[in-house]
């Protein structure tokens, strides 16, 4: 009797060590699922901070460039603008590419293009040779951003997705920080021929990089579908979310095409330091705002950013000395760094897996397009009616972004169920 009743009790033991260990297994699963610094996310992000590197660089100092080698205020924009137009003509494919195809290789072939464009720089002697470097900047500008984000949100664990975001984003803050004012010390100390050296260099290192990472993309079970001008051209469910990014385009265009130049006439010597704020308020924000946006909800991030960069557009015709660019740059930095990865995150809660690539072309398609219209379109007005209208026409057309956030039903394809408190 007393035998059979160890053995029950062995196997009421058994079963319980079996439960517990299936407990630990699971748990062990949960964690996994939960682990984001993975191998293949870490040489994302280095990619992305040598890349963010050698563009800002450009960013900051082709207007400067183009400027000495004779041309105007408008066509400094222009060829700021040039590379956000020609990065909006190719979206629709590339984004279709992005989900048909493979993220690894428009990865690779966008670092390429940074550093060919790079080469074209260094040739340059004209406007027109300036601007054919900047189409393949474009180019490559597409290829990167629209594969990169959609490969970050692969291996991103689904409710890590808005802090992935924004860590992956605070690389190219990083960038943004040294860029800027490196360029502009390298051009003091060895003129504008190292400057391309030296961003060619980084696109190679970048290049050298993604090839240590490993492709995550599942590909539909059914053969996908050929790219037509229907189905290819946008998601529709990502419209709302592109609309913010048009808005939030339209201020950095902007500033990425004149902040340098309008600087330099209100007594900032080195232009480079504006970017350099803007980038440490990005870097600052972003180590928090993507898990504020995936506790309390998308729209937490969202409206405050966008009204700080609203903000700080329309303080700059009072800016006069160092002091107050600063100022401006950081509420820019940390709006653009609040807003911008929480939209991303909204994004892809919003569409299905399989459309990511066409979704995150869609979102970065308004992006480019307002970049292009704060270059060229505000660009213009700015030499009509003066850099403080200009600022001014950027603060307002930056704040009806807000305006996505009540546009469309909200569609959210996920694999697992999140509260409407934690997706907004």
């Amino acid at each position: 009797m007393g035998i059979i009743n160890a053995t029950k009790g062995s196997g009421r033991g058994d079963k319980g060590s079996a439960h517990e260990g299936s407990s630990r297994d699971a748990a062990s699963d949960g964690l996994a699922e939960d682990r984001l610094f993975t191998a293949d996310f870490l040489f994302a992000t280095l990619t992305n901070f040598a890349n963010a590197f050698g563009m800002q660089m450009l960013v900051a100092t082709l207007p400067v460039y183009v400027i000495r080698m004779g041309g105007s205020q408008s066509e400094a924009g222009l060829v700021t603008g040039a590379l956000a137009f020609t990065a909006l003509l190719f979206r629709p494919l590339v984004g279709w590419l992005a989900d048909a195809w493979r993220r690894l290789p428009l990865i690779r072939i966008g670092t390429s293009c940074y550093g060919l464009a790079s080469g074209f720089y260094l040739l340059a002697g004209s406007i027109p040779v300036l601007l054919l470097g900047r189409f393949v900047n474009g180019f490559g500008l597409c290829c990167y951003t629209t594969a990169s984000n959609a490969y970050v949100a692969d291996i991103a664990p689904l409710r890590r997705r808005a802090e992935a975001v924004g860590l992956f984003a605070a690389a190219q803050a990083l960038g943004l920080i040294v860029g800027p004012v490196f360029g502009f010390m390298l051009i003091g100390a060895t003129g504008f021929r190292y400057l391309f050296y030296f961003s060619g260099g980084l696109a190679f290192t970048a290049f050298f990089i993604s090839l240590f990472m490993r492709e995550r993309q599942k590909l539909p079970k059914t053969e996908p579908r050929s790219w037509s001008w229907r189905t290819g051209i946008v998601a529709v469910d990502a419209l709302p979310t592109a609309w913010m990014a048009l808005c939030m385009g339209m201020g950095f265009g902007t500033i990425s095409a004149f902040i340098s130049i309008f600087g330099q006439s209100r007594g900032l010597q080195n232009p480079g330091f504006f970017f350099m704020a803007q980038a440490i308020a990005l870097l600052i924000s972003r180590t928090f705002a993507g898990r504020l946006a995936d506790r309390y909800g998308r729209t937490v991030a969202i409206v405050p950013g966008i009204l700080l960069m609203a903000l700080a557009l329309a303080l700059l015709p009072l800016a006069r000395g160092f002091f107050h660019f600063v100022i401006s740059a950081s509420l820019f930095g940390f709006g653009f760094g609040t807003a911008q990865p929480a939209t991303m995150a909204l994004l892809i809660d919003r569409v299905r897996p399989e459309q990511r690539g066409l979704a995150t072309g869609t979102y970065f398609t308004g992006f480019d397009g307002g970049i292009s219209i704060g270059a060229i379109v505000l660009g213009v007005a700015g030499q009509h009616l003066g850099f403080s209208a200009m600022w001014l026409l950027a603060a307002g057309c930056t704040f009806l972004g807000l305006a996505g956030l009540r546009s469309g039903r909200r569609r959210r394809y996920q694999s697992a169920k999140i509260s409407s408190g934690e997706t907004g």
